[in-house]
């Protein structure tokens, strides 16, 4: 249990201990009920995980997510308060996979594959990040009236994300990327580039790269 600042109320105690239990109640639960569904679908989970919050977790086929060790889950409002808007969702759909690397943090992420979107090690996904390897819908206004169509037609491509990568709250990341290790995603990001190199800073709507951390 963290030791509260010495200038603490009583009332600011109070609250402090009831966060406290709070926390500790829904990590207990929520990181049972996560081993318990990674398990009914064959997921792969290393030893540490953490879920705070709600996680759900949807894949069209067993064994394609993959947890590495000491991966650590946020979903609840208290459990970060970067401001997080909605439950962390692992989604794999079709020939969909997740790799999420050891010692990597999520906190209300999405991550949707239809391909493949692996994460490496020691990343850290701020509140709402999104990641997509695929555009949900086809291009084609005619394809979308056909829902066979709309789905055959909708396009993919893996996403990669390197070793010790910081994403900041509500970047988006798009089909496609591929991100180089220590590189740094700006808040609010909205990621099309194909091959970032590793140590960039990028930022923007669309994203460029600003300069190198090197």
């Amino acid at each position: 249990m963290e030791t509260p600042p010495n200038n603490f109320s009583l009332l600011g105690l109070a609250i402090y201990a009831w966060d406290c239990v709070a926390r500790t109640v829904s990590c207990v639960w929520s990181t049972a009920r996560a081993r318990a569904v990674l398990a009914l679908l064959g997921g792969r989970c290393g030893s540490g995980l953490r879920v705070d919050g709600k996680l759900i977790i949807r894949a069209a086929r067993k064994g394609v997510l993959t947890l590495g060790h000491n991966v650590k889950i946020n979903s609840r409002l208290r459990s970060n308060l970067v401001g997080l808007v909605q439950p962390t969702i692992l989604h794999c759909t079709q020939q969909g996979r997740i790799i999420i690397g050891d010692n990597t943090g999520l906190s209300s992420v999405i991550i949707s594959a239809r391909t493949k979107i692996e994460i490496g090690n020691h990343v850290n996904l701020g509140g709402n990040v999104r990641i997509y390897d695929h555009d949900y819908h086809a291009l084609d206004h005619a394809a979308r009236r056909v829902p066979a169509r709309d789905i055959a037609e909708c396009k993919t491509a893996p996403v990669t994300i390197g070793d010790d990568v910081l994403i900041g709250a509500n970047a988006i990341i798009l089909k496609g990327v591929t991100i180089g290790a220590r590189s740094v995603i700006g808040a609010g990001s909205v990621v099309t580039l194909k091959n970032i190199p590793p140590d960039s800073l990028v930022a923007g709507n669309p994203a460029a790269i600003i300069k190198s951390l090197a």
